[in-house]
């Protein structure tokens, strides 16, 4: 699963959470006018269980949130994208049928990334043999770098 679409996910649910909250706590005030929904000094004072119970529940939220906030952000992904790099793959797979998507990362001056994406209707051999033949050294070309070796990632789509 592509991360944008985790964190579309996961916004979707803490969205619906939250308008579900608002809608009981509507509903319950709608039916008790007079009585005060949310009586959180009461009930831990004479809940003492639910002290720590609450701690645990709003750091193990705070560390969620956080992991997810840096995930977002792109913190932990290796190398920087390079448009140049990405355009002149697009150039030596220029023909291909059901090519999805493809990306070039340089990994500091150490290495290259490159991932191609396929359809399960491509044509995997053309691929390669592309890729083995002329798109990688122009790719390396393009970005200046004609000695860094290169990891490539093909990946199929199985939909």
């Amino acid at each position: 699963m592509r991360p944008h679409v985790g964190n579309r996910i996961g916004i979707a649910l803490v969205g619906l959470a939250l308008l579900a909250g608002g809608v009981c706590a509507l509903a319950a005030r709608e039916d008790h006018p007079r009585v005060r929904l949310a009586d959180l000094g009461s009930f831990f004072a004479q809940n003492a269980w639910a002290r720590p119970l609450a701690a645990a529940v709003a750091m193990l939220l705070a560390l969620v949130t956080t992991r997810w906030l840096l995930v977002a952000l792109g913190w932990g992904r290796c190398g920087s994208r390079t448009g140049t790099g990405t355009a002149m793959l697009g150039v030596a797979l220029k023909g291909i049928e059901d090519v999805g998507r493809i990306q070039v990362r340089l990994v500091g001056d150490k290495r290259m990334r490159v991932s191609v994406s396929l359809l399960r209707r491509a044509d995997l051999h053309e691929v390669i043999g592309r890729l083995d033949g002329q798109a990688i050294s122009r790719v390396r070309g393009a970005v200046d770098r004609q000695d860094m070796p290169a990891l490539v990632r093909v990946h199929v789509r199985r939909r």
